[in-house]
């Protein structure tokens, strides 16, 4: 297990410098209207604690920072220092009027006390931990009493035809294209393959069920390219 969560995070340093840059250019810079969508879906208000885990390089603590305000700090944990590096470049700029922390850790032992986050997210990075059930119930844990989990995850298309198209793309272009641009074969491989073999989107709901989550649900993006798998406590 040790073994397996070193590469993963080897992976995910390497490319940390074109990680932004490779996400747009990939999904036709469609990400980003995801990330807004989620953050609409949270329901994220002033002065709410939120935490954001796999925060890599901060995208959404951007979003985070203005929705709570300037008075509360957003926290960010990835367990990648190179990601975390490159979130506090492309985030200085948020210094000057909000707060916020990114801090290396484990989605798998949350370094909070139970029932004190308003709010928790993770986008892309849940189909990268190795024990799902154990990072759902940290979640769980940390969280207050309705409070809320968002997950944005990339999942495959609802329509057979666009399934073939997306299968093509995705399993062989998008590897090229993410070589070519980082000159990390493995990485863009690794990417295609933790999304082929991921939990599909009824799956990881039940999986919020059994954890405790209440209203649990998901939204489908783009076709059903992407989703946002929600729950309350």
């Amino acid at each position: 297990m040790a073994e397996i969560k070193a590469d993963v995070q080897g992976i995910f340093s390497s490319i940390a410098k074109r990680y932004d840059m490779l996400n747009s250019i990939l999904t036709l810079n469609i990400d980003k209207l995801w990330r807004k969508k989620a953050i609409k879906l949270s329901g994220i208000k002033k002065d709410d604690k939120v935490l954001d885990l796999c925060c890599g390089t901060g995208q959404m603590i951007d979003y985070e920072c203005k929705a709570v305000g300037k008075n509360t700090s957003v926290i960010g944990i990835d367990f990648s220092q190179e990601m975390l590096d490159v979130g506090k470049e492309r985030l200085e700029y948020l210094a000057k009027d909000y707060m916020f922390e990114l801090i290396k850790g484990s989605i798998l032992e949350l370094p909070f006390e139970d029932n004190t986050v308003d709010c928790i997210t993770i986008a892309f990075g849940l189909r990268n931990i190795q024990d799902t059930n154990k990072a759902l119930s940290e979640m769980y844990r940390v969280l207050k009493p309705n409070g809320k989990v968002i997950c944005l995850e990339l999942s495959k298309p609802n329509r057979l035809i666009l399934n073939k198209v997306y299968n093509l793309y995705f399993n062989n272009v998008l590897p090229v294209i993410g070589y070519i641009g980082t000159g990390d074969k493995k990485a863009y491989y690794y990417l295609r393959d933790s999304v082929n073999n991921f939990m599909t989107k009824e799956q990881l709901k039940l999986q919020f069920q059994k954890n405790g989550f209440k209203n649990t649900g998901y939204k489908s993006l783009s076709l059903g390219i992407s989703s946002i798998h929600y729950g309350i406590k």
